[in-house]
C-alpha cells in the first residue's frame, strides 16, 4: 500500500478510471464531485468521497484539501470551473496539482497558474489507469505498459543505488527486475555488475507490474 494521499476532483470517464486504478493500487483517495449520485457510486470503495463545489473555496479549506500530497483536476467539459478550481488549489497551497485539460488554451491557462508542464493531462494521451500508476510510484519519468502484467518504466536513482552496483544489490533476485540500460548525460549505456550508479542517472528497467511496484516503494524509501 503507497502511503501516499490523493484527491480527485471529477467523476467522469476519465476520473473513474484513474480512481478505480488509485483503489486497485491500495492508495489513500478522496473523491469530490458536485453531482450527488456520482458520489454515492464511488463512496463506498474509496477512502472518503465528498459532495461539494470544486469552485467553493471555503469548502475545501474546511475538508483540509491542503494536506494531501497530490490533487487532480479530472472535471469534465467546463473548462472556466477547471480553471477555477485549479487557481483556489494553488491559492490554498497545494504543491502537487495535475489538470485535465481539454485545449491549448486551457493548458496555457492553467500553466500560467503554477502547474508544471508534466502535470497537464491530456486525455487523448493519457488514461486514468496509466497516470494512477505514474502518481502512486510518485517517480517514474516514464511507464510503458507491455501487457497486462509486464511493464517498461524509466526512473530516477535514488540514495539506495548511488555509489553501488548491480552485484552488490542483487536487484534481479530481491525484487524480479531487470535493469536493462542506464541514461547518464543523455547517453544510453549497459551497466555491467560492478558499474556504480550516478546520481542523476535515469535507470531503464522491466518486470512484472507487481514486481517493478515492489521495486519502486523500496527505491524512493
Amino acid at each position: 500500500m503507497t502511503n501516499k494521499s490523493f484527491v480527485v476532483i471529477g467523476v467522469g470517464r476519465f476520473g473513474l478510471a484513474l480512481i478505480e486504478e488509485l483503489i486497485s493500487l491500495k492508495a489513500d483517495v478522496l473523491v469530490i464531485d458536485k453531482n450527488f449520485e456520482k458520489i454515492e457510486k464511488v463512496a463506498k470503495h474509496v477512502t472518503n468521497a465528498v459532495c461539494l463545489d470544486s469552485t467553493d473555496i471555503d469548502a475545501l479549506r474546511e475538508i483540509g484539501i491542503n494536506n494531501y500530497d497530490t490533487v487532480i483536476v479530472a472535471t469534465g467539459i467546463d473548462v472556466d470551473n477547471s480553471i477555477l478550481t485549479t487557481l483556489i488549489l494553488k491559492d490554498l497551497g497545494v504543491k502537487d496539482v495535475y489538470v485535465k485539460v481539454q485545449s491549448e488554451y486551457h493548458a496555457k491557462v492553467v500553466a500560467k497558474l503554477g502547474v508544471e508542464e508534466d502535470h497537464l493531462i491530456w486525455p487523448e494521451q493519457s488514461t486514468g489507469a496509466r497516470l494512477a500508476k505514474i502518481l502512486v510510484s510518485g517517480n517514474f519519468l516514464e511507464y510503458l505498459e507491455l501487457d497486462q502484467e509486464y511493464s517498461f518504466i524509466s526512473t530516477t536513482a535514488t540514495k539506495k543505488i548511488i555509489g553501488k552496483h548491480l552485484l552488490e544489490l542483487e536487484i534481479r533476485s530481491k525484487y524480479g527486475v531487470n535493469i536493462v540500460a542506464v541514461r547518464r548525460n543523455n547517453k544510453i549505456m549497459i551497466p555491467s555488475s560492478t558499474t556504480p550508479f550516478e546520481e542523476h542517472d535515469e535507470i531503464l528497467l522491466v518486470g512484472s507490474n507487481a514486481n517493478i511496484n515492489k521495486f519502486t516503494q523500496w527505491l524512493s524509501k
